[in-house]
């Protein structure tokens, strides 16, 4: 029998499989791209050519976007040809890069080199992506470049393209956790150069309140603002973003009133009704909680709704983390947050005894020193001198 032939190895990525599993690698010349012309969904369209390719592998730069993928993506049931075809063509006009290992100068580049779009009889998209050279230096190996990563489902469905921008902006100057923006640079930033919006009410109220809910609501990036005043007129924004363990306090704080139930089991069990746990590990995370200190329990007008809102408030944070990566058990997760805040408390009672234990020598060295006429000694030795 004729031993069958080894298919070869294709060059081309094909398919983008679980979009919510999809990270966006973009280096910080990219990013600039916010700041041209391009549109929300070419912005998009490029995201997920970002998202799909393996930045470390230059040579496999082809990009197939199956049937039906790119309307997912874009939140469309349906692309038009006509429509399709100007973004396109768009992704493939010359572009300027910002580019900060050439300081004294800029660069153009185009993106793309080919791209085909074939549809079906539904009139369902497969679209071919390939990236140009000149823009490979941006694309892949880009350690050098700096970078923003972030996940492609918190920008796919979003509407506004102010609130990419803000987005990009907010997941770029995460670490700082709260700082402030000149009024001004914020509105060249999201291009709003409109008239109306040199009154901060218009521009409160059409842009930055609207991208504070959208962001909130469909990313992972949950942030507050306030403006910043000079006297009477504002001349800028304070940005803060919100931490897992601050969602999280808000998430009990929206909890609905538990309702008394005449069971035998305790208050707290109610938060982990959903995960269906063993008696057994009740029993454990039960020994757990009993060791938790009082400093770690959240006020409450009882010790019993004290260690409820403790456990709502680790389901809570798993719950976030899980949506930023999955958690596969969260009994042990919560087990481990539990052992940490034990830890805790173990090492304030170590120093505490330390401090203790150290207190009692110095007075023992102190009662043998005054047995010994210490202090006469030392006096007499003065006189002597």
């Amino acid at each position: 029998m004729p031993r069958r032939k080894k298919l070869p190895e294709t060059s081309d990525i094909i398919g983008l499989g679980n979009p919510d599993k999809l990270t966006v690698q973009k280096s910080n010349p990219l990013q600039s791209l916010a700041k041209t012309n391009l549109t929300l969904p070419e912005l998009k369209l490029l995201d997920v050519y970002l998202a799909r390719i393996d930045s470390h592998d230059p040579e496999k730069r082809t990009v197939i976007i199956e049937k039906g993928e790119l309307e997912r993506v874009l939140c469309v049931t349906r692309i038009l040809k006509d429509d399709l075809n100007k973004r396109l063509r768009n992704l493939f006009q010359i572009v300027e890069i910002e580019d900060a290992t050439k300081p004294d100068g800029f660069k153009i580049i185009s993106l793309f080199e080919e791209a085909e779009a074939v549809p079906d009889g539904n009139g369902l998209w497969k679209i071919t992506l390939t990236c140009t050279p000149s823009a490979r230096e941006y694309i892949f190996n880009i350690e050098d470049l700096g970078y923003l990563r972030y996940r492609l489902k918190n920008v796919i469905e979003l509407k506004s393209r102010y609130s990419y921008v803000l987005f990009l902006y907010l997941e770029n100057n995460r670490f700082r956790k709260s700082w402030e923006i000149k009024l001004d640079d914020l509105k060249e930033l999201l291009k709003c150069k409109a008239t109306r919006y040199n009154q901060f009410k218009f521009f409160n109220a059409e842009i930055l309140k609207k991208c504070h809910n959208e962001l909130n609501e469909k990313t992972d990036c949950h942030f507050d603002y306030e403006p910043v005043k000079q006297g009477r007129t504002i001349v800028g924004i304070r940005f803060t973003i919100k931490t897992l363990k601050q969602l999280a306090s808000e998430d009990v704080l929206n909890l609905p009133e538990v309702p008394i139930v005449i069971k035998d089991c305790p208050l707290w069990e109610s938060a982990l009704s959903n995960w269906k746990l063993s008696a057994e590990k009740l029993d454990e995370l039960s020994a757990l909680l009993d060791a938790i200190p009082a400093s770690k329990l959240p006020e409450a007008p009882t010790a019993e709704q004290a260690q409820l809102k403790y456990i709502a408030l680790k389901v809570a944070e798993i719950k976030r983390r899980n949506q930023e990566k999955k958690i596969n058990n969260r009994f042990a997760y919560l087990r481990k947050l539990m052992q940490k805040d034990m830890e805790t408390k173990a090492e304030k009672e170590t120093a505490q005894q330390l401090a203790v234990a150290h207190g009692t020598q110095a007075f023992r060295n102190f009662t043998e020193r005054t047995n010994n006429n210490y202090i006469e000694k030392i006096l007499e030795q003065y006189k002597q001198h």
